[in-house]
C-alpha cells in the first residue's frame, strides 16, 4: 500500500532537518575570526583563494569585537570584504543573528551580497532562499542588504551589526541611522555599527560622526600627516562616545606600501586625476565648494586656433548635450584624435531652436567628419528622441547613449581633468569651453556650473571623450588584477 501524501511530506521534512543538522555538525565554526577567514574563499588577483587577512584587517576586526567603529580609509584595501566576512562569521556562530548592510544603491548592495554568497558557497553552507538581498543561512543567522532609502531600515527588529558602506556618499545616512536606533537598542551592548567611507568633503552625517568627540584630534591634519609619511598608516583611538575612530591608509597594505610608485601607477593605468587620487587614496577631505579645473591647467591646453577641416587620417568623436527650447544650449563637440592628442576642432552651440534645426546641424557635422562614435546624453529624455532620429538618418554611424548619474558624472569629469593634467587635450583659447571650464564648480556632492553660467560645451566634450579610446585600459595587466589583495 502506497504511503499517504501527508506521510510523504513528514518523511521529506525529517530528511531535510537531518541534512541541516548534519551540515551544522560537519562544519566546525572557529571561535576565532582569523581562523574562520582562512576557511573562506574569495576572488583576489583574478583567482579564487583563501582569505588570509593582513595585519590591519586583523586589527580592525579586534576593534569591531569591542565596540562600534567609524573608519576613514583608502580604496582597494579589502575593508568591505573584511566586514562582510566578519558578519558572516557572527551569523554562523549565532542562529539568532541579524546583520544589516547599507549601500548607496541597490546595485552596490547586490555586489556585496554576491561576495557573501560566494563565501557561503565556499564553506559548503546552504541558504534558505536565492534572494540576494536577504541571505538566511540554513540553521544559522541572517543578513539583509539594503539601499540607502530610510524606509529600508524600518520594521526591522533586534539588529546585532549594521554596516554603513561608503557612508560619506549616503545622503540619507542620518535618516537611516535614526531609523535603525530602536532595533539596535533591543540588542543592547552587543549591537555594533561599522561606519566606513573614503573622504567626501567636510559636511554631512559621516563627517560629523568622524570628527566629533576626538578630544582635540584634528582628523584632517592627521590624514595629511599620514599621507606625507609622518604618522603610522593604521591608527585608532576611542572617542568620548565610546566609538573607535580608525584611520587606514594604503601604506598599511604590505604590498602597496612597498611600492614607492603606487599612486603614479594608478594615475597612469587607471586614468584617474590626481585630485581624485588624493581623495580616494590619500585621505584628502577637499573643500566642499571649489573650482574643478584650475586656470593653470586650462591655460596649458588652450591654443590659438585649430584646423577644422576633416582629416581622413584622423579619427573623430562627437559628444552631444541636448536641451529643450529653454535657456540651455544644445551643444555638439567634435574631437579629433591624432598623434595621441584629442583636439576640439568644431563646436555647435545654439539655443531656442527647434529640434529639427538642431538635428539638421548635427547631421551636417556627422557627414563632414564621419565619426568613429557619436555619444549622446539620454538622461533627460530629449536625448533619447535625438538618438532615435539620428540613428534612422545615419544608419552607418556608431551611436552610444550616455546616462549621467551621481556616480557616472564625477567619473567622466575626472577623465576630462586627467586629459588636462596629462595635456592630452587641446582647444581654441577663444572657445566657449574655456569659460565653462573656469566656472565649473564642485559644490558639496554636486559638480555643476556656477550660478548663471553654463556647462553645455563642457559636458559635450566629456561625452565625446567618454566615447573615445581615452578611457580604455592599458594593454598590459594592472596591479589590482595581477597582484593579490591578500597574502
Amino acid at each position: 500500500m502506497a504511503p499517504s501524501e501527508s506521510r510523504i511530506r513528514q518523511i521529506e521534512k525529517r530528511i531535510s532537518q537531518k541534512q541541516q543538522r548534519n551540515e551544522k555538525e560537519e562544519l566546525h565554526i572557529p571561535t576565532n575570526w582569523i581562523d574562520f577567514a582562512r576557511m573562506v574563499k574569495i576572488r583576489s588577483g583574478g583567482d579564487v583563494k583563501p582569505f588570509n587577512p593582513y595585519p590591519y584587517q586583523e586589527q580592525l576586526v579586534e576593534l569591531m569585537l569591542k565596540r562600534s567603529v567609524c573608519v576613514v580609509k583608502s580604496r582597494q584595501l579589502g575593508i568591505s570584504e573584511t566586514i562582510t566576512c566578519f558578519m558572516l562569521w557572527r551569523a554562523c556562530l549565532n542562529p539568532g543573528y541579524l546583520g544589516l548592510v547599507f549601500s548607496k544603491t541597490q546595485v552596490d548592495s547586490s555586489l556585496l551580497a554576491r561576495r557573501m554568497k560566494r563565501m557561503i558557497q565556499s564553506l559548503g553552507l546552504k541558504t534558505a532562499t536565492e534572494n540576494v538581498s536577504d541571505i538566511e543561512i540554513l540553521g544559522r543567522g541572517r543578513i539583509l542588504f539594503r539601499n540607502s532609502k530610510p524606509d529600508s531600515a524600518r520594521g526591522i527588529e533586534s539588529v546585532v551589526d549594521v554596516f554603513l558602506d561608503e557612508l560619506a556618499f549616503l545622503e540619507t545616512g542620518k535618516e537611516v541611522y535614526d531609523a535603525l536606533a530602536p532595533a539596535m537598542q533591543m540588542v543592547g551592548d552587543k549591537a555594533r555599527v561599522f561606519a566606513v567611507s573614503t573622504p567626501n568633503g567636510k559636511t554631512g552625517f559621516y563627517w560629523d560622526l568622524l570628527t566629533n568627540g576626538n578630544q582635540g584630534r584634528d582628523i584632517e591634519i592627521i590624514c595629511n600627516r599620514v599621507s606625507e609619511g609622518g604618522e603610522q598608516p593604521f591608527q585608532y583611538w576611542v572617542d568620548t562616545g565610546g566609538w573607535s575612530k580608525v584611520l587606514i591608509h594604503w601604506k598599511a597594505h604590505p604590498l602597496y606600501g612597498r611600492n614607492p610608485n603606487f599612486l603614479e601607477e594608478i594615475h597612469e593605468k587607471q586614468k584617474l586625476s590626481y585630485s581624485t587620487i588624493n581623495q580616494e587614496y590619500n585621505l584628502s577631505f577637499a573643500e566642499t565648494e571649489t573650482a574643478v579645473f584650475t586656470a593653470e591647467l586650462i591655460r596649458k591646453c588652450a591654443v590659438e586656433n585649430l584646423e577644422s577641416d576633416a582629416d581622413p587620417k584622423s579619427d573623430y568623436f562627437l559628444g552631444i548635450d541636448t536641451a529643450t527650447t529653454g535657456g540651455d544650449y544644445t551643444a555638439v563637440v567634435v574631437l579629433r584624435f591624432k598623434k595621441d592628442t584629442y583636439s576640439v576642432v568644431n563646436i555647435y552651440r545654439k539655443r531656442q531652436k527647434t529640434s529639427e534645426f538642431h538635428l539638421f546641424k548635427i547631421g551636417e557635422l556627422i557627414e563632414k567628419y564621419n565619426p568613429e562614435k557619436v555619444s549622446i546624453e539620454t538622461t533627460g529624455g530629449v536625448g533619447t528622441l535625438y538618438l532615435e532620429q539620428l540613428t534612422k538618418q545615419h544608419k552607418h554611424t556608431n551611436f552610444e547613449a550616455i546616462r549621467t548619474t551621481g556616480d557616472s558624472k564625477p567619473a567622466m569629469i575626472s577623465s576630462l581633468q586627467l586629459a588636462l593634467e596629462s595635456e592630452k587635450i587641446e582647444f581654441p583659447v577663444d572657445s566657449p569651453l574655456v569659460e565653462e571650464l573656469l566656472s565649473f564648480r564642485r559644490n558639496g556632492k554636486k559638480m555643476e556650473a556656477s550660478k548663471n553660467k553654463h556647462d553645455d560645451v563642457l559636458m559635450a566634450t566629456v561625452f565625446a571623450l567618454a566615447g573615445s579610446p581615452f578611457n580604455e585600459p592599458e594593454p598590459e595587466g594592472f596591479m589590482f588584477t595581477s597582484v593579490s589583495m591578500r597574502r
